[in-house]
């Protein structure tokens, strides 16, 4: 008689997509983590919170750590796919950022909800190497883009003035801000913020808003 082979233990259940599931558990764990904090969190809530077992999570994820690491990435990952779409149709430095910059406003929940959880992380004492470069790729990737968009509007003379890694900078801390604000304050209108920031940016930049 032949050996019966088991299934694995938390496998999705028939009919379930092992991506769909996973993704499922990022999202779950975005929201929950976002809500009590990095510390108070442990997989048997993000489990409840995604309405899945914790066998499910231990299938997709080894520990708490690996899951947390995956969900920072999910999110940014996101953001950054997002961008790709809406952006996909110009090349015009001033319309790229503006994308940036509205991106915050489209997808407002999840990146603030990916900032709490990277502020409540960073003051946790739970710091692992491997949330700690996924972190520092978010920041890396926004600075590289946003300052390789104002280095080619300042080739194509869209904007005269300004250092494009300082101004990359300025652009970054004020939409953790913002987008903290958002997290923290029920009436911010983050939209408003947004595009008076945006119309202060183009000033410091001498971009004079022609868009052709």
């Amino acid at each position: 008689m032949g050996q019966v082979k088991m299934p694995k233990v938390g496998r999705p259940p028939q009919g379930t997509a092992p991506r769909d599931t996973a993704e499922q558990l990022k999202q779950s764990a975005l929201t929950l983590l976002a809500r009590k904090g990095y510390s108070a969190v442990t997989i048997k809530d993000i489990a409840h919170e995604a309405n899945l077992t914790t066998a499910m999570i231990y299938y997709h994820f080894k520990d708490k750590t690996d899951l947390v690491r995956a969900t920072i990435e999910y999110a940014i990952e996101n953001a950054l796919q997002h961008f790709s779409k809406v952006s996909k149709n110009t090349d015009h430095p001033a319309a790229l950022i503006h994308d940036w910059l509205q991106m915050h406003v489209s997808l407002q929940s999840d990146i603030s909800k990916l900032l709490k959880l990277i502020v409540d992380y960073r003051h946790s004492d739970m710091r692992t190497p491997y949330i700690d470069a996924a972190i520092r790729h978010f920041y890396d990737t926004e600075r590289e883009l946003v300052a390789a968009c104002i280095r080619r509007g300042q080739r194509v003379q869209v904007f005269k003035t300004g250092d494009p890694d300082t101004v990359s900078d300025l652009i970054s801390t004020f939409l953790d801000g913002a987008m903290l604000r958002s997290f923290l304050v029920d009436d911010f209108d983050i939209k408003a913020s947004i595009e008076m920031f945006e119309a202060t940016l183009w000033t410091s930049l001498g971009f004079d808003g022609r868009w052709d």
